[in-house]
């Protein structure tokens, strides 16, 4: 018997909406605050010391969307009825938020990074390819783990197609999709091990708080959300957009 399970109260709906805002969080200082900064705009009646520590503050809190959103496309790949919609969907908000995403924390078309709606998209084809192959061998009536090379060297494709794609967090996104979604019947040490490999990456080691928010997922999406779900989806070029405009007003008013 779990006898943690009472505390596990957070929805699907419930982690997007942590996930989304702690994102806008982390991009008020990634794409308001560091470029005003590196452009010698800010700080303004602060100390250089004090407009660092608010940064570092955004920055340390925005850790915790990554990972809830790479779980939330393993889910996704599970429970979904139409993966190629899904798929499709993923793609296209990927295109559209290119540009704002270059925008946003280039000023530029930057064709050096390129968005997190790339990863998410290569994670979801990731999943599917692999249960796909697997599915085949199991369909012939082949041993099961005769699937397990084929399957791995597809997800090494995807990882290196992120990774010269230069897409946000690399092959990262994709490994922890694999974790969470195949390893789940070992839960909670999947979550341990998703945590520990993107700990690895740069500062995400503070993202520590997603896979506490992980660990109390109850395992249902919440409410039906209809045509209102893409809303998630057009959240991010939105938002990008937005802070790219508040930026150029910012850096106008302070500059005149």
């Amino acid at each position: 018997m779990d006898k943690f399970a009472d505390f596990r109260k957070l929805s699907g709906n419930t982690l997007k909406i942590i996930a989304c805002v702690t994102m806008f969080i982390d991009h008020i200082g990634a794409a308001i605050l560091l470029p005003l900064i590196k452009d010698g705009i800010l700080p303004v009646g602060m100390s250089f010391a004090t407009i660092k520590i608010i940064y570092r503050a955004l920055r340390c809190i925005g850790r915790t969307s990554f990972p809830l959103f790479i779980f939330l496309i393993a889910e996704g790949f599970t429970h979904t009825s139409n993966r190629l919609r899904y798929a499709l969907s993923l793609f296209v908000f990927a295109l559209i938020s290119e540009l704002p995403f270059d925008y946003a924390f280039s000023g530029e078309i930057d064709m050096q990074h390129n968005n997190v709606g790339i990863t998410l998209f290569l994670a979801l084809i990731t999943l599917w390819g692999a249960k796909a192959i697997y599915d085949f061998f199991q369909k012939n009536e082949l041993t099961a783990t005769r699937a397990i090379a084929p399957a791995l060297l597809f997800i090494l494709l995807t990882s290196c197609i992120a990774y010269f794609l230069k897409c946000d967090y690399k092959y990262y996104g994709i490994i922890l999709a694999v974790i969470f979604c195949f390893f789940k019947p070992v839960f909670p040490l999947n979550i341990a091990a998703a945590y520990l490999i993107i700990a690895s990456y740069s500062t995400e080691w503070l993202s520590f708080p997603a896979f506490i928010l992980i660990y109390m997922y109850n395992q249902k999406q919440g409410k039906k959300l209809g045509r209102y779900k893409y809303l998630f989806y057009a959240f991010y070029p939105v938002h990008l957009l937005l802070l790219f405009v508040i930026r150029l007003l910012i850096a106008k008013a302070l500059t005149q």
